[in-house]
């Protein structure tokens, strides 16, 4: 048995990894960046290292930095988890030329199916059906576009998880769709090699999980159902999934054909669409742990992980076809940090995780309380519940959602229990554009309770009637005399509200409620016959009601300035990221919704674009510069100067 490993990846699968390890004895080395400096990660493992700067270039994707510590610590083993460099064949020959075991599928497999284009030709070898596309020459793209016919997907020849895809609908907007997938290919993979595939639509994403070792043996773990998508990002996974047996059993057959005919080693995943006259196409195949990986561990019993390490290490497979069996019905939730209602913008700051359900499985990579950073995926945790039924399944993970809180950020929470409520997705009639097709329907803003403006208000009163306030302390006798009445305004969710207080011998009234008998508890106020988790963020509250949580701001009026006739020039980043793109000079006349700029952030890549016709007077940074949520970017001239500047020169 591998007696040391070192992880080369970050957050939740850094820590699900160091899990098993530990279990088994096995010494742990993670790396990190400094933005990582504090991470869970690096607090569970035997020893940590920095290896570079927050962008992952100069850190995860960094091989001589991991190769350094990978000999400076004297592992036996490195395990790249999923993501990053976990399918990058370089990165794999580099481990096994330093004298390694990479923890994965063999070289050859790698290669093989870390491209697209060469897995699609061994799979259509195979005799298994795949997806009409092109790979070929790039100079040909537009052509080989019109012989495909829209729509169509753009799609990164190396890497996976849902990064480098863009949907194509017509010419016009193919040109914009292949610079900005090549951009975000060679961000998250290193490779910005990208193919044309036509889109099957409407369809199923449904995937195999196989596992092989070095004897020849080689087993499927059954399906999971992935087909609860935005934008090509998983959402909800689920197995077994409710294909018809015969249909399940030939995707099960040309999944291991597949592995067979590369003599596959370690996991892996073969993914399939399905139409709905149920005919399915070979669509790629992942060599490494998948995000999703803990439904299949449910049902089956099974440490995905520790069998990873047992394969890598020489051993046979420790379970036969025969012996493996599928138990009841696991779904995984991802939690993340992002505003559905505001576009799914992710959202960065402070988190507090608390009241995690009894029952359920909690994947993360944060502390209780954590800060989410702009630097890499916005995933807070992935929440699996198992049931013996699909039914009771959704009925767990409804019931964990509405006891679990987090506080401090907006999240996914409250989209992800439409989508469990939804009676499409509850009669599992889904297909992958589901979500993206009734985004306004599961996105609607919620309309906030006015009891939770006047808690935040009491919140705010307790804090500031008491010299030595904090939420660890215990405060119950709030009946004193003489207090002025109080009006506070709040901003929750985009909605402005005035709470008025004022003050009796039985406490604090708000006049449409009635008297508030309210005390605090810590984190916790007891108010309305029940108690509301909360956290004070500087001048923000955040708290938990009913299921939900939300985070109030207080309305500071803007003094306006008497109107001169001149409108603010200065865009401003709606998020921090990364420039990664600039698209115009300074001095360049630009046309209204114009493309300016684009930020990444969280792997994702978010246009800045003109809000006028205009002239660009100066762009304040460069590509690669970090940019802060609501930092100027750019100062473009309103069309009207630009005129009158072109009548004086003629």
């Amino acid at each position: 048995m591998i007696n040391s490993v070192l992880i080369a990846n970050r957050g939740e699968i850094a820590c699900r990894i160091i899990r098993t390890a530990h279990r088994l004895g096995i010494r742990t080395v993670v790396v990190y960046s400094d933005a990582d400096v504090s991470s869970r990660a690096v607090e569970m493992a035997d020893e940590s290292y920095r290896i570079g700067p927050p962008s992952v270039q100069g850190s995860y994707l960094n091989i001589p930095n991991i190769l350094d510590v990978a000999e400076m610590s004297n592992v036996q083993a490195i395990h790249p988890g999923y993501g990053f460099l976990s399918e990058n064949n370089l990165f794999a020959k580099a481990c096994s030329d330093a004298g390694f075991i990479f923890i994965g599928p063999s070289l050859e497999a790698l290669k093989k199916m870390g491209s697209k284009r060469e897995a699609k030709a061994i799979a259509h070898e195979a005799g298994i059906p795949v997806i009409p596309g092109y790979e070929g020459d790039p100079s040909c793209f537009f052509q080989e576009a019109e012989h495909l016919g829209y729509p169509l997907l753009i799609k990164a020849i190396m890497g996976g998880g849902g990064k480098g895809i863009r949907q194509v609908n017509s010419q016009e907007t193919l040109q914009e769709a292949l610079e900005a997938c090549k951009r975000e290919a060679f961000s998250s993979f290193g490779n910005e090699e990208i193919l044309l595939e036509k889109k099957v639509f409407p369809a199923r994403h449904i995937e195999v999980q196989i596992f092989g070792d070095k004897h020849g043996n080689l087993v499927h773990l059954f399906e999971r159902d992935c087909s609860l998508q935005r934008r090509h990002q998983k959402v909800v996974e689920e197995t077994t999934s409710s294909l018809p047996h015969s249909l399940k059993e030939n995707l099960y057959q040309d999944a291991l054909k597949l592995g067979r005919a590369i003599g596959y080693e370690g996991a892996g995943t073969v993914e399939f669409l399905i139409d709905r006259n149920e005919n399915y196409y070979f669509m790629e195949m992942n060599t490494r742990l998948q995000v999703e990986h803990p439904v299949t561990e449910e049902i089956t019993g099974i440490d995905l992980v520790e069998w990873q390490i047992r394969v890598a290490s020489g051993d046979k497979l420790p379970l036969t076809q025969r012996e493996i069996k599928a138990r009841g019905h696991a779904i995984e939730l991802r939690l993340y940090a992002e505003d559905p209602q505001n576009n799914f913008k992710p959202t960065t700051g402070k988190i507090w995780i608390k009241n995690i359900p009894d029952g359920t499985r909690v994947d993360s990579g944060l502390h209780t309380k954590d800060t989410i950073t702009p630097y890499y995926d916005p995933m807070i945790a992935k929440l699996i519940v198992t049931g013996k039924s699909r039914l009771e399944a959704f009925q767990k993970a409804k019931s964990a959602l509405e006891k679990w809180v987090l506080l401090g950020l907006k999240t996914n929470a409250s989209f992800l229990k439409r989508l469990l409520n939804d009676r499409v997705v509850l009669n599992n009639e889904l297909d992958v554009d589901y979500i993206d097709r009734h985004l306004r329907t599961l996105t609607s803003s919620l309309e906030v309770p006015e009891e939770v403006f006047v808690a935040a208000s009491l919140i705010k009163v307790f804090s500031e009637c008491h010299e030595s306030f904090s939420p660890w302390e215990d405060h119950h006798n709030w009946h004193l005399e003489g207090y002025e009445p109080r009006t506070f305004e709040w901003i929750c969710d985009g909605k402005l509200k005035t709470i008025f207080l004022t003050y009796s011998a039985e406490g604090w009234v708000y006049e449409p409620l009635g008297c508030l008998k309210a005390h605090l508890k810590k984190t916790t106020l007891y108010v309305f016959g029940q108690h509301i988790p909360f956290w004070v963020i500087e001048d923000s509250i955040s708290l938990f009601y009913q299921g939900e949580a939300y985070t109030f701001h207080p309305h500071i009026p803007v003094l306006l300035k008497p109107h001169t006739g001149l409108r603010k020039s200065h865009l401003k980043a709606p998020l921090t990221g990364k420039v990664v793109h600039i698209f115009v000079k300074e001095g360049e006349s630009i046309k209204e919704d114009q493309p300016l700029l684009i930020l990444e952030a969280m792997k994702m890549e978010y246009p800045i674009v003109s809000q006028r016709k205009g002239k660009v007077k100066h762009i304040f940074f460069q590509v690669g510069e970090m940019v802060k949520e609501g930092q100027s970017v750019a100062d473009v001239e309103e069309l009207k100067e630009v005129s009158n500047e072109l009548t004086k020169e003629s």
